[in-house]
């Protein structure tokens, strides 16, 4: 590969900014040109409205990807689901470029369950049952727990991003046209009860699915081991240029 022409976009997951990648990209960044996408309303974007469909997110994304070069689109939870859709519009708008797709920690796209108590009941039960989801993933730390005012502010970013979730359409989940796909899980991961395996319906071209010792977060803790996945995965793969 060659750092020039391959881009490695990046999407966080749900609650979360493009900090998450920090360390990651350590392993990457002599065999791409990485470009981390992150959503309003947080990290650097901190101070700009949050957002509640995955159309504006397509909108606010797209004039961020080169158009130019070889593009690795790596979504991590619900960036995967971002990763896809995005996948999708570059394939719509190019037919003929070089695109491969790496999601991780997260079901299927077609497969996935809607999160039904968004926009119920009073703004208590908001707030707990958001608590309950991101609790199931033991996702909060300690400083956050002794912040409310944090953990308030963590909670609407959340929510935000759960209900982009909700709001990609069936036609937004259809198979995509000559995209591989990468799919990696952890083998603990409490928000999977089977192996993602059905990500294989999600593309006409090859497909891998990689098992991972570890929980939701596997990207904290088995970076390395993504990192080779991925790079194998994207030596493996015959395109009409090389990627």
């Amino acid at each position: 590969m060659n750092n020039k022409y391959t881009h490695l976009i990046m999407f966080h997951h749900a609650g979360g900014n493009s900090s998450i990648f920090y360390d990651f990209t350590k392993y990457c960044s002599n065999d791409f040109n990485i470009i981390q996408l992150e959503m309003p309303g947080r990290g650097k974007r901190r101070l700009e409205p949050l957002m509640y469909h995955i159309d504006d997110i397509i909108e606010d994304f797209s004039s961020r990807i080169p158009t130019n070069g070889n593009i690795v689109l790596f979504g991590y939870s619900l960036g995967a689901y971002i990763a896809y859709v995005i996948s999708a519009y570059c394939r719509k708008k190019e037919s003929k470029r070089n695109i491969l797709l790496v999601v991780i920690s997260n079901e299927p796209i077609h497969c996935r369950n809607k999160f039904s108590f968004l926009g119920i009941g009073k703004q208590e039960y908001q707030q707990k049952m958001l608590l309950q989801f991101i609790q199931k993933l033991g996702a909060i730390p300690e400083w956050l727990k002794n912040s409310p005012t944090m953990l308030q502010r963590f909670l609407r970013v959340l929510e935000a991003d759960l209900y982009v979730a909700d709001s990609i359409s069936e036609e937004q989940s259809f198979p995509l046209d000559n995209i591989p796909i990468l799919a990696m899980y952890g083998n603990k991961d409490p928000l999977m009860n089977t192996p993602p395996y059905r990500w294989k319906e999600c593309t006409r071209h090859k497909f891998n699915l990689v098992e991972v010792l570890g929980g939701h977060f596997i990207l904290s803790e088995k970076g390395f081991e993504i990192y080779k996945s991925m790079i194998d995965f994207i030596h493996a793969i015959t395109f009409n240029h090389d990627l």
